[in-house]
């Protein structure tokens, strides 16, 4: 399927993929944040694990509970609820 054809769903799970990588601050600025591949919630004070460090600090975090760089944040504005995550889980995996 190419991308004008793709569904609003898809569309909408591609555009939140944007806010999983580089994203200190939309992680920093959260109260929750949930894994897309274990589907897992957790606050963003459990996040030890950074990768894409730029200027001595990490900028992608990784999942406490897996170590994939499947993490987003609530304050990107998408949900973290089971059905958001599995949907990104089963499109990005």
């Amino acid at each position: 399927m190419s991308s004008s054809q793709e569904s609003p769903r898809d569309s909408a799970l591609r555009a939140a993929h944007r806010y999983s990588a580089r994203h200190r601050f939309e992680i920093e600025a959260s109260s929750r944040c949930g894994c897309f591949h274990c589907r897992t919630t957790f606050p963003p004070s459990a996040i030890q694990d950074w990768t894409d460090t730029q200027r001595g600090r990490g900028e992608t975090a990784l999942c406490p509970i897996c170590g994939i760089d499947s993490v987003i944040g609530d304050s990107s504005g998408y949900p973290l609820t089971a059905e958001f995550l599995t949907g990104m889980h089963d499109y990005w995996f």
